[in-house]
C-alpha cells in the first residue's frame, strides 16, 4: 500500500474498491514498508461505506454503472470487468492468512484490445478464472503479470490460455523474475528495469507501446520517435 495516502491526497477519488479482507500487519522499526500508509488503508477499509471516499465491495462478475455499464444501466463494451476474487476466496484467505488469492484480477476492454491486470493472484484464483472466464482471457493483448512477474511457488499453466501478445513485468532484480515461464512458451515481455515507464495507447487498434527509456526504445526500434502526448518514445504496435 506504499503511496496510497499521497495518492488519495493528490487525486481525491470518490469511490474505493475493496474486499472484506481482514489482513493485519506488524511493522518493525526498520521495515521497508510504510506503517502510515497501511494505517491509512485500514481506516478506509473499516470506514462507513456511506462516507466519501465510498468503499465499494465488488467481486467476480460485478456489474455497475460507469465501470462496465452505461449511465442508463445498459451494457457497455469498453470497461472494467472483475474476474476475481470471489467471496469464497476472500473467506479462505481470512482463514489461512494467505492473501494472494484475495487480490483483484481485472480485465480492461479497450478500443485497442484487452488488458489483463493480474494483481497478486495465485493458483486458486486462476482456477476460478479459467473455469468461469476462459474465453474472455484467452489470447489477450497485454498482461500485467501477477506478482509483477516475480518468481513464486505457483503454476504458470494459465499462460497457455492467456497467451498474451505482450507482458509487463515490474521493477525487481533479474534473479527474482520468472523469465523462464514466458521464454519457454515463446511469449514476449518487457520489464520496468529495461524500459523505465511503459505507456500504452489503448485508443488505437492495435495498441501502441511507448517507453520513457530512449536507449531501450532505439534498441528495439531504430525508427523510434518522441511522442509529446505521452512524454515517451514509440516502440511498436502490440500485435
Amino acid at each position: 500500500m506504499g503511496g496510497i495516502k499521497a495518492f488519495f491526497e493528490t487525486f481525491s477519488p470518490i469511490n474505493f474498491w475493496d474486499t472484506d479482507n481482514k489482513e493485519e500487519k506488524d511493522f518493525e522499526d526498520e521495515s521497508k514498508y510504510s506503517e502510515e500508509d497501511w494505517l491509512f488503508y485500514t481506516n478506509l477499509r473499516d470506514s462507513d461505506p456511506n462516507y466519501s471516499p465510498k468503499r465499494l465491495t465488488v467481486y467476480s462478475g460485478a456489474r455497475g454503472q460507469y465501470f462496465n455499464r452505461g449511465k442508463d444501466g445498459s451494457s457497455g463494451g469498453d470497461g472494467l470487468y472483475i474476474l476475481a476474487p470471489t467471496k469464497e476466496l476472500i473467506a479462505e484467505a481470512n482463514d489461512t492468512g494467505d492473501y494472494n488469492d484475495a487480490s483483484y484480477v481485472v480485465l480492461y476492454r479497450t478500443k485497442g484490445g484487452r488488458i489483463l491486470f493480474g494483481g497478486d493472484s495465485h493458483n486458486k484464483t486462476w482456477g476460478h478464472i479459467l473455469e468461469e472466464y476462459r474465453d474472455d482471457i484467452s489470447n489477450v493483448d497485454l498482461l500485467i503479470a501477477p506478482h509483477h512477474g516475480r518468481k513464486s511457488d505457483r503454476s504458470y499453466d494459465f499462460l497457455d490460455v492467456v497467451n498474451p501478445c505482450l507482458t509487463f513485468f515490474g521493477n525487481a532484480r533479474a534473479e527474482h523474475l520468472a523469465y523462464s515461464a514466458w521464454r519457454n512458451r515463446g511469449l514476449s515481455f518487457i520489464t520496468n528495469n529495461q524500459a523505465n515507464c511503459m505507456v500504452v495507447d489503448a485508443d488505437v487498434t492495435p495498441m501502441r507501446l511507448y517507453v520513457t527509456n530512449e536507449s531501450f526504445a532505439r534498441h528495439v526500434n531504430q525508427d523510434t520517435y518522441y511522442e509529446k502526448r505521452f512524454k515517451a518514445y514509440y516502440c511498436y504496435d502490440i500485435v
